[in-house]
């Protein structure tokens, strides 16, 4: 037998000799009943916040990105029903100009009187536009990432999207997923934690802020905007329009 074999068969007799303290022993043969009880005891306000805590987690767990896939549906049947509103409005021959609001488009067909306020008419004024620099969310996926923003809106923009680019939409929806791994980070209007895109994002250890009160109003393609995804702030900086000259 060799040297080296000599030496690992006596390391192996040492640990199997070895006896571990006898408080360790003690603390490992307890059982979970008995800690549960202990905390319950000692601790009865923090034991029912975190029963809370475990339920809520646990219905947050089977909701998952479910959510994402019903709202999208309800948003499909949305958005058809408002181009069925255009089309009959047309037929009667009413002006249903695409960029007419869905609220427009429903007082349009009840009120035969009604017209809508022309876009674009008001007269340029000097006054004062007020940006927000920094926006809250929740944090979703973390990191540090900046970039140029690109707003999603519709699928279409989706083929406008760029690699590098911060992709800005209300939530990632399954048919978006692909555009996931271009981007620099996510921000998304709707969610949190466990919504479609911030589980994506967390996959391929991008930046993620959901939760941002009117992210796709107060951003436009082509701002320059830094994504925190350790405290869930996106900070916009340099406005400006996107590389193909587009404006969200």
């Amino acid at each position: 037998m060799s040297d080296a074999d000599t030496e690992l068969e006596a390391r192996l007799e040492e640990q199997e000799e070895f006896e571990p303290p006898a408080e360790f022993v003690e603390q490992a043969n307890v059982s979970d009943e008995a800690i549960y009880e202990e905390f319950e005891e000692n601790w009865p306000d923090e034991w029912e916040r975190a029963a809370e805590l475990l339920d809520l987690a646990r219905v947050s767990y089977r909701l998952r990105d479910d959510d994402n896939i019903h709202l999208g549906r309800i948003e499909a049947q949305a958005e058809a029903a408002v181009e069925e509103g255009r089309r009959r409005l047309s037929d009667s021959g009413r002006s249903a100009p695409e960029d007419l609001s869905r609220g427009d488009v429903a007082r349009a067909l009840r009120d035969p009187d009604f017209v809508p306020d022309d876009i674009g008419d008001e007269e340029p004024t000097d006054e004062m536009v007020v940006q927000a620099r920094q926006i809250v969310g929740q944090p979703a996926g973390p990191g540090l990432a900046q970039g140029a923003a690109r707003v999603i809106r519709s699928n279409a923009d989706l083929t406008r999207f760029q690699h590098g680019e911060v992709l800005i939409c209300d939530a990632v929806d399954p048919n978006m997923t692909f555009v996931v791994p271009l981007a620099s980070a996510v921000v998304e209007r709707r969610g949190g934690m466990l919504i479609h895109g911030a589980i994506i994002a967390r996959e391929y250890g991008l930046p993620c802020v959901t939760g941002v009160p009117d992210a796709t109003e107060r951003i436009r393609s082509g701002d320059s905007v830094t994504v925190d995804g350790y405290l869930g702030i996106v900070t916009i900086g340099k406005t400006g329009r996107s590389s193909d000259g587009s404006e969200s």
